[in-house]
């Protein structure tokens, strides 16, 4: 398994919408090893998913892995390692809360409101159809990021609060852990 180049924001794959993935496609021993590929990078930099063309392949397929091992989500659920073929999201709930995202292809945080739940169903490795009901809300949140990007939306993009956007260094100096100045948003 190879890790891949994360691309960075600017390239025009990441503002294309993906194509899907047909069966025979997905088949092959070469998708196959992308696949391995694409979820060793998502692991190797240490992010809580990863979609393909975030390494310049516009397909639509994300990775999700919310490991507690991760220095960058320490405190998160854990959500095994997930690859999901031709993702959609089936329903998502009206009820929606703001928290701080991040991106490997940007080094930039921001408060983003997302749906608190959501259904999602696409297609596992083997091509079998698969559903996700994510009631936890931090789950819900990337997996709707990640196909967010499979549609050439960035979370910078579903920003409201113009305020919040830092620079990665910025935000762990000024607003990670810092429940005062987050309340001067409010």
């Amino acid at each position: 398994m190879a890790i891949l180049k994360v691309i960075r924001l600017g390239h025009p794959a990441l503002r294309t919408k993906s194509k899907e993935v047909d069966r025979k496609e997905l088949s092959t021993k070469f998708f196959q090893k992308f696949l391995d590929d694409l979820a060793k990078t998502c692991v190797k930099n240490s992010g809580a998913g990863i979609a393909a063309p975030q390494v310049g392949k516009n397909k639509r397929v994300i990775v999700v892995h919310v490991d507690p091992k991760n220095p960058r989500y320490p405190n998160k659920k854990p959500f095994p390692l997930t690859i999901v073929v031709n993702p959609k999201v089936l329903k998502k709930s009206k009820i929606t809360k703001e928290d701080w995202e991040g991106d490997l292809s940007v080094g930039i945080r921001a408060l983003v409101p997302r749906s608190k739940t959501c259904i999602v169903t696409g297609l596992d490795r083997l091509g079998k159809p698969v559903t996700y009901r994510l009631d936890y809300g931090f789950h819900a949140r990337v997996f709707q990021h990640e196909i967010d990007h499979l549609n050439g939306i960035f979370f910078i993009d579903r920003v409201k609060r113009k305020e919040t956007l830092s620079e990665l260094k910025e935000w762990k100096r000024y607003w990670k852990n810092k429940k005062m100045l987050r309340s001067r948003l409010k």
